[in-house]
């Protein structure tokens, strides 16, 4: 990486890491990526199911699409049919932060639509999700597209992050993402062509406080998945099948997954998962040319410092073993993923949940059941906090805590150090 790069943005992320640390108290630190696996200590690390009802009952109803927050009280927001409480008789799905609805219609009761997606910013206060509903702000939306909205849970306020972009309305908004900040949102979305039909999907950022709506990635390709920084500055989306990093404070575009030599990638990237301070990307990819060694023919994980010019394997249990389900720590020091190891013949072990302490390798099962195992059915989609002390993931396996018979997905909390929130 260029010493350029280095030079201009060092004390933007210093002042990123200071805030992050008054915000989480933790610090943002870079680290590199150890291929170590080990099972669970027999103390501290805890799971508890996160998606019941107010009674702390299991749903009735699968619950999917955790998204953690990364504060020290770490909680997800998560998607489910329910009934969470009394009041969820619309028979969708909706999204809840805990147990509290995140989207309700106006001026109160459920939506009119399903909803889903939900994305919290450090500590939930604001909240964005996406929505079919037309009932969801005091001015009724005029049809049932996919729109991203924004619930500040403090006051109850709602804002249309995606309602137009110079002047074109959206088509339909998908996956956003809140920064720790709670300032910035970015999300996918078509704009809506002379026809009536949607354009080709690009991802864009929306300031909460004034409604300003930028384009982040490049016009005239289609892009998605997006991940933000901390203060916004910096946004990770896939497009073309590699992994880009735009600053929005230079208009710099980054691309992350090159090949080891410099050269394009020989296989298509996806997932990018950001760290605070916009240095380390961590993405899926099934290219074999991005580092040495990487021989085992599937998909991987892998982490690149975009300062330093460099990029890690992120290996799995066995060396047939494939990773994906990026989730990168705010800290940039921890990383949560998933592995699914693969036998001759076929045969293999289900998909589990993992978390790595970047810097030394340590290699914590998420997932674990009850006994310290592993889970029976696979875990997906891990989420993890600002310093790596809470995984939330979604699976139906039974056997992750006591009395589980629903038989459904459920959205699961794993707590790793003591002293943390369960």
């Amino acid at each position: 990486m260029s010493e350029a790069r280095t030079a201009a943005n060092t004390a933007a992320r210093s002042l990123v890491v200071l805030a992050a640390a008054l915000t989480t108290t933790t610090a943002l630190t870079a680290t590199a990526v150890a291929p170590a696996h080990a099972d669970p200590g027999p103390a501290g690390p805890t799971t508890v199911r996160a998606s019941v009802d107010r009674n702390g009952g299991q749903l009735q109803a699968p619950s999917y699409g955790q998204d953690l927050s990364a504060g020290f009280d770490a909680r997800p927001a998560f998607t489910t049919a329910g009934p969470v409480w009394e009041g969820d008789t619309n028979g969708l799905t909706d999204v809840y932060f805990g147990d509290s609805v995140i989207s309700s219609g106006y001026p109160r009761g459920m939506g009119d639509g399903p909803s889903r997606g939900g994305a919290p910013c450090v500590n939930g206060r604001m909240t964005a999700f996406v929505s079919e509903a037309t009932n969801i702000t005091s001015t009724p939306a005029p049809d049932d597209r996919p729109t991203v909205y924004v619930r500040n849970r403090a006051v109850g306020k709602v804002s249309r992050a995606s309602q137009s972009f110079e002047g074109t309305p959206f088509a339909w908004a998908a996956r956003p993402e809140v920064s720790d900040d709670c300032m910035w949102v970015s999300f996918t979305a078509a704009l809506e062509g002379p026809d009536g039909t949607a354009r080709q999907p690009r991802v864009y950022r929306y300031r909460i406080y004034d409604g300003t709506v930028r384009l982040v990635s490049e016009p005239s390709a289609r892009a998605d998945h997006s991940s933000i920084s901390h203060d916004g500055r910096y946004v990770a989306y896939e497009s073309g099948g590699n992994v880009h990093v735009r600053d929005l404070e230079t208009g710099t575009l980054e691309k992350a997954s090159t090949a080891r030599d410099g050269g394009p990638a020989d296989g298509r990237s996806s997932g990018a998962s950001l760290s605070g301070d916009g240095r380390h990307v961590a993405f899926d990819s099934t290219a074999s040319n991005l580092t040495a060694g990487d021989r085992n023919g599937g998909v991987n994980v892998f982490v690149r410092d975009l300062d330093a010019g460099t990029t890690r394997l992120v290996r799995g249990e066995t060396r047939r073993a494939r990773t994906y389900d990026a989730a990168l720590a705010a800290d940039g020091t921890h990383l949560a993923y998933v592995s699914a190891a693969r036998g001759k013949g076929g045969a293999g072990r289900v998909p589990a949940v993992f978390l790595r302490e970047l810097a030394t390798g340590e290699t914590q099962l998420i997932s674990a059941d009850v006994g310290g195992g592993r889970n029976d059915l696979p875990a997906r989609r891990p989420s993890v906090n600002d310093d790596g002390s809470v995984v939330a993931f979604d699976s139906a396996s039974p056997d992750l805590v006591t009395g589980d018979t629903n038989r459904l997905s459920d959205v699961f909390l794993r707590t790793v150090k003591d002293g943390q929130s369960d």
